[in-house]
């Protein structure tokens, strides 16, 4: 952890999540409260379902607090305290994240749902909006204009796949440790 952090810094990066974190040293903390703030808000920009829409909407206020008040614990410690403190993604002790068939179960399901999620933008997106814009004289601007809509929706496509077909792979491959 930082020796002498500059309390000045500490109350400006506090307000974005993982920064204080990395600014103390606590890099894998400050990148996992990060990244989890970026996917939540591109997650609520990129994902026109409402649902999906909703859930990244209440994530960002959430991530932000736990990032937030799991920070100020940090300057507040003895030294003895920081010594103690080890570089770890903030996941509960009691979450087993690899194998067993509870957590496969639940991946193959994310990873449906994420393919249909992504299969509804992709049909709403092509057959609502851009066909019968295309036959107007606007097409090329209305193009690019939702093609980030497009590929959000082949990223959740591909996600899903991910999900489904990633242990599969693992299991075949432990199976089959020669087989390249």
């Amino acid at each position: 952890m930082h020796p002498n952090p500059n309390r000045a810094l500490l109350v400006l990066l506090s307000f974005i999540p993982g920064a204080g974190h990395m600014y103390l040293g606590l890099m894998r903390r400050g990148i996992s409260f990060m990244v989890g703030f970026a996917l939540s808000i591109a997650g609520v920009s990129g994902i026109h379902i409402g649902l999906f829409q909703a859930v990244f909407i209440i994530l960002i206020p959430v991530i932000w607090f736990v990032a937030f008040f799991d920070f100020w614990r940090y300057p507040r410690m003895s030294e003895e305290e920081k010594s103690l403190v080890a570089d770890e993604f903030p996941i509960p002790k009691g979450i087993a994240l690899p194998g067993g068939a509870a957590v496969r179960k639940a991946r193959v399901v994310a990873g449906v749902l994420l393919i249909l999620a992504g299969l509804y933008q992709l049909y709403d997106t092509i057959l609502y909006n851009m066909i019968f814009r295309y036959l107007n004289s606007e097409r090329v601007i209305y193009f690019f204009h939702n093609m980030p809509t497009l590929l959000g929706g082949v990223g959740i496509i591909l996600i899903g796949l991910l999900l489904i077909f990633w242990k599969s792979r693992q299991l075949k491959k432990e199976a089959d440790p020669y087989e390249r």
